[in-house]
């Protein structure tokens, strides 16, 4: 069975903005490079959830990057076979996790 993702109202925050962002400087291009790279993180994930380490103040948070200018923050929850998106985050602001 494969794992379930979940993407929380702050994950999908945090990648409105990022597109929002892609949209006005960059071009399409761009989104298409960024929606690919989610993609193949998905993947990666759903095949080995605890590929990421976990972050240094939460521990039952992993850490992994998109691309070199973004990141997510995601909770494996195996009983329900469910990974939770808790966050999608620009690598240059500050961390928050």
């Amino acid at each position: 069975m494969e794992i379930k993702i979940v993407w929380t109202k702050q994950a999908e925050k945090g990648l409105g903005k990022t597109l929002d962002y892609l949209e006005k400087e960059w071009t399409g291009k761009e989104i298409l490079r960024l929606e690919q790279n989610i993609k193949e993180f998905i993947d990666r994930i759903q095949l080995q959830p605890d590929i990421y380490p976990t972050t240094k103040k939460y521990k039952q948070l992993h850490k992994g990057m998109v691309d070199e200018n973004n990141y997510i923050v995601y909770r494996i929850y195996p009983r329900k076979k469910e990974i939770a998106i808790v966050n999608f985050r620009d690598a240059r602001r500050k961390p928050i996790y």
